[in-house]
């Protein structure tokens, strides 16, 4: 990696700073994508325990709600997070962000019912949505302009990263411990530990320092942005309703097809650890090829990449050991476009509402995402069956398609001031 990043053309090298701060900001990114993937991996288990007998057969209605309860918090915690961010401060923001989102991951693990599950992983998911748009303002602000991009890729790419520790984990947790749901949990308190080492280190934006921070100097220059962050929400919602709707139920797919039904809980974990090292090298792709051919180009043709490759492996193909090979491709598009809201909505924003702005794009959107899991659970129970659904349900990714090219093309521009 550090070979992609090194200087040329009489270019200085990364300072140690700007390392620390993609080190810093990747290692919270991290732990987001764990919390957020030890939730899809244990729904079913965690259900099984906490519901009563009598109610086993709502598992699936009540797995959507716990899915989109958490992206609810995601959505609260993110556009009010991104406007704390740009009022207060980058560092403080993100600190705060990363305890809460630990704090009630752990707490999860003592869960006695699923209301009580469901309202953790609300607390969960708030802090997970504050923290991104805070950390992402933070490195696309101290990163040089000739590198920012490619950053914001590798950055992204940490999210998956966390998806491949919590499969991995799971494979463990799943057979030493008999698939005891609550170890998953207890793990991720492990962020709060470290804020308490790293804290200190952590820079303040000099750009976001030199700008005002009033309430009025926020709302007019949200006024004057209103049609790219309209534009830019709309291209949001596309993505996320999609992945949320239809990659989100991978590992439960993958549990179908498992020729026994004890192996369910191993190629659950498998195929979700094979879906997360693609969404690694789609989230770094995206960014070089964000900067070779433009980020509207790049998105459009990672989305209909998607469009194409769900009803591949939901619809066309049911051999286990296939559909979790087809996890890589899958991972590298339907998962690699979330590079997207790295990259190119920072770029859109001056300094004074970057968080703000790009809090609402990636968070507003979970207000009807959270509605994606309860949907999809409704259409598997209409068509029969995962694959028809997710294949119906991957065509939201064509909304996106269009809308990018309403967006301007900020390849090889400034980072606005």
């Amino acid at each position: 990696m550090a070979a992609s990043f090194s200087a040329t053309a009489g270019d200085a090298a990364l300072t140690r700073r700007e390392w620390g701060i993609l080190a810093i900001t990747m290692l919270f990114w991290l732990f987001d994508g764990y919390e957020t993937y030890a939730l899809l991996l244990t729904v079913g288990p965690s259900l099984r325990e906490l519901l009563p007998p009598a109610e086993s057969s709502a598992l699936p209605r009540v797995a959507a709600y716990l899915i989109s309860i958490t992206l609810f918090g995601w959505a609260v915690g993110g556009a009010f997070g991104g406007f704390v961010g740009d009022r207060l401060g980058r560092r403080r923001t993100m600190i705060g962000a990363v305890v809460l989102y630990s704090v009630f991951t752990g707490t999860s693990a003592l869960a006695p019912s699923w209301q009580v599950l469901a309202l953790t992983r609300f607390l969960t998911g708030a802090g997970i949505g504050a923290e991104w748009a805070v950390g992402t303002s933070l490195l696309q602000e101290l990163w040089p302009e000739r590198l920012r991009t490619r950053g914001a890729g590798v950055l992204q790419a940490a999210f998956s990263c966390g998806f491949v520790i919590a499969a991995l984990l799971w494979l463990v947790v799943g057979s030493a411990l008999a698939g005891s749901w609550r170890w998953m949990y207890v793990a991720g308190v492990t962020p709060a530990a470290c804020v308490a080492l790293l804290g200190r280190s952590i820079p303040e934006s000099e750009r976001w320092a030199r700008t005002v921070h009033g309430l009025g100097a926020i709302a007019g220059a949200l006024r004057d942005n209103a049609r790219n962050l309209i534009v830019a929400i709309v291209v949001s919602i596309s993505i996320t309703l999609g992945f949320w709707a239809v990659s989100s139920w991978v590992p439960t797919y993958v549990a179908t097809l498992a020729p026994d039904p004890w192996d369910a809980v191993y190629y659950a974990g498998l195929g979700g650890l094979v879906y997360a090292v693609g969404e690694i090298i789609g989230c770094i792709a995206f960014g070089f090829l964000a900067d070779a051919i433009g980020r509207r180009a790049t998105l459009a043709l990672y989305l209909a990449g998607s469009v194409v490759i769900t009803p591949v492996g939901f619809l066309l193909m049911h051999d286990v050991t296939t559909v979790v090979a087809l996890q890589i491709p899958n991972g590298i598009l339907t998962g690699g476009i979330y590079s997207w809201f790295a990259v190119h909505p920072p770029e859109l924003f001056p300094t004074r509402i970057r968080s703000t702005a790009i809090g609402l794009i990636f968070n507003v959107a979970r207000l009807l995402a959270m509605f994606g899991p309860i949907l999809t659970s409704t259409l598997v129970g209409f068509f029969g069956g995962y694959g028809p659904a997710a294949t119906a349900l991957a065509l939201i990714f064509v909304i996106g398609i269009v809308a990018v090219w309403f967006l301007p093309e900020t390849r090889r521009k400034a980072l606005p001031a």
